[in-house]
């Protein structure tokens, strides 16, 4: 319930990324629809199809009308309100009353104005608001603070969710300037809707010595004038603007857009700044979508001292200038474009810093809140199946295994690891995507994985890009694990139906040659991987059960074995420290279990699982052993850095510790599990991209580590399809 596009204002564009973003979020049957509200009933606008009610803002009957209609409803689950004082009718907006009194069911309230000495009436109206509503939602820590003073009631319920921002790739400015015809220039820039409040006649004021110093430079104001103040002034303020540009002769530096852009080119100008210029002369302004906008597109900023910005500027994303303070903003834009380099690496902080931002980590924490207030809790929502970034990190040779943000990283190669997993993920999608391109990415990870065997019938693990030879890397590590995951890519091959007898057969030559030396394996997870890959192939190779069915014991014993020597009243696992992929043991021996009949195995599978279990989770979150140090028997275990392989194999062992017993809770902890991708877990921040379909390479203490490598994808998309198959 809010104003929407293609109404102008603020609200109404946060609304629509927010809606937006949660229909693009889930692969759930969740429909959202829209109250917008109307300046009057003379105001009408061709909404889209998500707008179902127009509410007249002055009409206290509309509201009393749409809250009973939504009660009434079966299918509504909820409601959430943008509220803003000025676009509900009234004093104060106390139209909204009329539907706060009548309404019952769950009640989100966004308050994008938060006031620290509000009047009397706006008091008065927003603590009947508060008491009225199940959760308040504030975008600041300040904001939060200022409510939880003013209005004591609203403690306990109030939670911060900041102003999402858009998810794009992160740029230099040089592409953009040059496809809006601004190359060879430095640009700053500030847009939204124009109104006195916005103080943009300050900055003018400071760009006479910039421009002397620069005179390459252009600040582009670019939005038209906000609706409301256009009824009652005109475009006085614009003209006054133009005016002061002609008496400081800057008619060459300063360039107005008088429009009102969608996002995809508000975005593009936006690649095109150097400087984003933040303007508000109200201190007490709670949030600004358009700093927030700036900054989450990797943009420098320079900002008048509001409440939100002061929480967000910082020394290494740009400067805080007192409010109406020329002289301020003409040192701090001088000192910035002064220092090229410091000003790149403002542009990457900034854009750092905006990941939890993303509009992915503002609609999933709503969606939340609003399961949080219901009656049941709703079913587990999967973000929409995503392969854009195995398209993007795969040539023709191969799957690159790093990248710098989204982007492959192709000098540092490939590794068997990455498409030995990512031709896992294949033949697991073809199931239901049976399509050209998916057998082409068959093609190439099967291709890749010959390319990697030896003459000796091992592998190596490591390729370069430039002649897709081995590199010196494989002499320094043990790549017996590396050896293990081939072979279970090929056991898949093997084992997928939808797969052409000719490719079965070249993975049939490639595995028995690979095989020979996967007898005498001496690591736990090589050990481990050889049960699941036996367990695959042991029906495909009936000349070879004999051969088959004792080595999956010998390593299964081997397994139990170290369990047992590892293990005490307080202590029950494989070795005397927890490390990584830990999961991976146990399901070995659950598998194990179901292919021998051996209930001991299953015992073993159960008790050292449920072990981990209480090692990495909390009541409700996964909390990955941290890579920072492993957890050694009787000493403290580490948090970060989490590795989305751990997730991973988690879910992979709960799939098995689930189909064996049939336990629910293996089944809970699984989604719970699962979810870590999804912004449950330590830092509330998304580690799934859904921008790019990648996954973020892990989460540090502080942050995530924004580079979507190849064991970072395949791990997610591993455990997005198992995780489907228990839904």
């Amino acid at each position: 319930m809010a104003t929407y596009p293609p109404r102008e204002c603020g609200i109404a564009t946060f609304t629509k990324d927010l809606l937006t973003s949660c229909q693009k979020l889930f692969d759930d049957n969740t429909i959202y629809r829209v109250a917008a509200m109307n300046l009057s009933a003379l105001d009408t606008y061709e909404y889209p199809k998500e707008v179902v009610w127009q509410i007249n803002q002055d009409s206290k009957l509309a509201h009393k009308t749409l809250a009973s209609e939504l009660n009434n409803n079966p299918n509504i689950k909820g409601t959430i309100l943008e509220h803003e004082y000025g676009i509900f009718g009234g004093e104060e907006g106390e139209n909204l009353l009329s539907f706060i009194n009548v309404y019952k069911k769950p009640l989100i309230v966004t308050f994008h104005t938060v006031l620290p000495y509000p009047s009397d009436k706006m008091k008065s109206v927003t603590s009947i608001i508060i008491n009225k509503a199940h959760k308040i939602v504030v975008l600041t820590k300040s904001s939060k603070k200022i409510l939880e003073t003013l209005y004591p009631q609203s403690i306990g319920k109030t939670v911060v969710i900041p102003h999402g921002v858009h998810n794009i790739e992160f740029t230099t400015t040089t592409r953009q300037k040059k496809n809006l015809k601004l190359e060879n220039t430095i640009v700053l820039s500030t847009f939204g809707l124009l109104s006195r409040g916005k103080g943009i006649e300050y900055v003018i004021k400071a760009l006479p010595p910039v421009v002397k110093q620069f005179p390459n430079i252009r600040y582009l104001i670019i939005g038209e004038t906000h609706p409301v103040i256009r009824r009652a002034e005109g475009e006085r303020y614009r003209l006054e603007l133009i005016d002061l540009v002609t008496k400081l002769h800057l008619e060459k530096y300063v360039k107005f857009y008088d429009q009102y852009l969608d996002i995809e080119d508000l975005l593009n100008f936006l690649k095109a700044t150097d400087i984003y210029i933040s303007t508000s002369i109200n201190i007490n302004q709670a949030v600004s979508g358009t700093l927030s906008y700036a900054l989450g597109a990797g943009r420098a900023s320079i900002s008048t001292d509001f409440s939100q910005a002061k929480e967000i500027i910082s020394a290494k994303t740009g400067a805080l200038v007192p409010i109406q303070d020329s002289d301020a903003f003409t040192k701090e834009i001088l000192n910035l474009l002064s220092n090229p380099q410091k000003l790149e690496a403002m542009h990457e902080s900034a854009y750092e810093i905006t990941r939890p931002m993303l509009w992915s980590n503002v609609a999933a924490q709503f969606y939340n809140v609003l399961e949080e207030l219901q009656p049941t809790k709703m079913e587990l929502s999967l973000p929409i199946l995503n392969i854009s970034h195995l398209r993007r990190m795969t040539d023709k040779h191969g799957l690159f295994q790093f990248a710098s943000f989204a982007k492959p990283v192709k000098e540092f190669g490939y590794t068997l690891d990455d498409n030995a997993r990512a031709l896992v993920v294949v033949c697991l999608l073809l199931k239901t995507m049976p399509t050209a391109e998916m057998y082409s990415f068959l093609n190439i990870y099967l291709n890749f994985i010959e390319k990697c065997q030896t003459t000796e019938n091992g592998f190596v693990n490591y390729l370069n890009h430039f002649d897709k030879k081995p590199s010196i890397q494989n002499s320094q590590e043990d790549i017996e694990e590396s050896h293990a995951r081939g072979l279970w890519g090929l056991a898949m091959v093997l084992t997928t139906d939808e797969i052409s007898e000719e490719l079965k057969i070249k993975a049939r030559v490639l595995f028995l040659k690979a095989f020979q030396k996967a007898t005498n394996f001496t690591h736990m997870r090589s050990k481990a991987l050889m049960i699941k890959v036996i367990s695959l192939v042991f029906n495909v190779f009936l000349d070879k059960k004999r051969q088959l069915l004792p080595l999956l014991v010998k390593y299964a014993d081997s397994l139990v074995d170290s369990l047992k020597n590892n293990s005490s009243d307080s202590w029950y696992w494989f070795d005397n420290y927890l490390a990584y992929n830990n999961a991976i043991l146990p399901e070995s021996l659950f598998i194990a279990g179901q292919m021998t009949n051996n209930s001991e195995y299953t015992r073993q599978g159960i008790k050292s699982l449920n072990f981990l279990i209480d090692k990495t989770f909390t009541s409700s979150m996964y909390m990955p052993i941290g890579n920072e140090g492993w957890h050694e028997q009787n000493g403290t275990r580490s948090v970060f850095d989490q590795q989305p392989e751990d997730p991973t194999s988690m879910v992979l062992a709960l799939f098995k510790a689930f189909e064996t017993t049939q336990d629910i809770k293996y089944k809970k902890l699984a989604k719970i599990c699962f979810t870590w991708f999804l912004g449950n877990n330590a830092l509330n921040l998304f580690l799934y991209n859904e921008q790019s379909g990648g996954c973020f390479d892990g989460l540090h203490f502080d942050r995530v580590n924004l580079n979507q490598g190849a064991e970072s994808l395949v791990s997610y998309l591993l455990a997005r399809i198992t995780i489907s198959k228990m839904m």
